[in-house]
């Protein structure tokens, strides 16, 4: 007799996950009316698989209060877990074309280019690849682009592109940015090493945004940076210069400094408003967090760079280019996006995927199925 078993799988990244609304745990456990019959009856046949912080940190409340079974998963393994698995379904992990990049990073870090789009193309009206069998496949990553140079007929223009046949994804690096930023290097038989990561993370840059803003949740924070000028807070080239440094190649618009122009000696202190701080400090940490993934991939001779974590989230904010709702922050996005583009001169790109948010979930379960099936449940 063979016996059914629910599934209930529990991710939660280490600390506090900037961009996912967080709960009290043990508040809504104890609120809650104590078991019935029914729910006696049910529990016997309930598994909770929890991963990250929460499944060590909530698991004697789990257990005690709910009275099931709890099985705590190791966060690292999920995670590679749950990304073998996801990046093998169609339409699911995309990138950003080249044009759609320049489009929304309108201000680019300190010794980066990009030429400008077409202008025959209608930039008020960003087009999106169809995640369908039709819908462009990305080119394989193992035959590098030639240059930068901009525009180009692939990608397309203004366009999110959806790897519709996906390829073989190992091995690859995973940049995990949570709270902090985790940088795993996975090899092709699917072992894994946690090879770097920085503390300058998604709670950076929450903590500095609540500190400097009056926003009190991840989204706020998202939109506030959708209607900022960076340039109003960072010190740009052409702030020292006064116009391009065409001897290093550095273009006036770009970024020498970040906050650069909030100091001033002697002077009075300038209002800065709490959108241009936001987006000032959104490139900041994407611009350090690409670079980073980028040093990696070259060390460890990596094509494949997926970013996931709740960091990358869109909330309710992609209407801003009219392209889908399921992919992630737009910003976020195509700054991370333009760092591994340009530092690798074009060979390489950054992947994301629509459902960044639950590898660890979807891992533990995976990992849980195995388990099952081995003892013929």
């Amino acid at each position: 007799m063979h016996t059914s078993r629910r599934f209930m799988t529990i991710s939660y990244d280490i600390g506090i996950s900037p961009g996912r609304a967080t709960f009290p745990v043990d508040r809504s456990i104890s609120s809650g009316s104590r078991p019935t019959t029914l729910m006696k009856e049910m529990r016997r046949s309930v598994k909770i698989m929890a991963t990250g912080g929460g499944a060590h940190k909530f698991y004697e409340l789990f257990q005690g209060e709910l009275q099931v079974e709890v099985r705590r998963e190791d966060e690292m393994a999920c995670l590679i877990e749950g990304l073998k698995f996801i990046t093998l379904i169609p339409d699911e992990v995309y990138y950003f074309s080249d044009e759609l990049i320049s489009s929304v990073s309108h201000t680019h870090p300190v010794g980066t280019t990009l030429k400008s789009p077409d202008p025959s193309a209608d930039a008020t009206a960003p087009q999106v690849s169809s995640p369908s069998p039709s819908a462009t496949t990305a080119p394989q990553l193992s035959q590098p682009a030639p240059s930068l140079e901009r525009p180009s007929a692939d990608p397309p223009k203004y366009g999110v592109t959806f790897e519709s046949h996906p390829v073989p994804q190992l091995p690859c690096l995973l940049v995990n940015i949570g709270s902090g930023v985790s940088i795993i290097k996975v090899d092709e038989d699917g072992s894994f090493e946690r090879v770097s990561g920085t503390s300058l993370g998604g709670g950076t840059l929450w903590g500095l945004l609540s500190l400097l803003t009056p926003a009190t949740t991840f989204d706020e924070m998202l939109a506030l940076s959708e209607n900022g000028d960076n340039s109003r807070v960072d010190m740009l080239v052409g702030d020292i210069y006064g116009s391009d440094y065409s001897k290093l190649g550095l273009k006036s618009t770009m970024i020498a400094s970040t906050f650069g122009k909030v100091f001033k000696k002697g002077g009075r202190k300038q209002t800065f408003s709490p959108e241009d701080i936001s987006k000032s400090l959104l490139y900041a940490m994407s611009n350090n967090i690409g670079q980073i993934a980028y040093m990696n991939a070259e060390k460890y001779g990596l094509d494949r760079i997926y970013f996931g974590g709740c960091f990358i989230r869109e909330g309710d904010r992609m209407e801003l280019l009219m392209v889908r709702s399921d992919t992630g922050h737009a910003a976020t996005i195509a700054t991370l996006s333009y760092a591994i583009r340009f530092w690798s001169k074009g060979t390489k790109r950054a992947l994301f995927l629509r459902h960044e948010g639950f590898l660890g979930s979807i891992g533990a379960w995976i990992r849980n199925i195995d388990t099952e099936e081995g003892n013929g449940n």
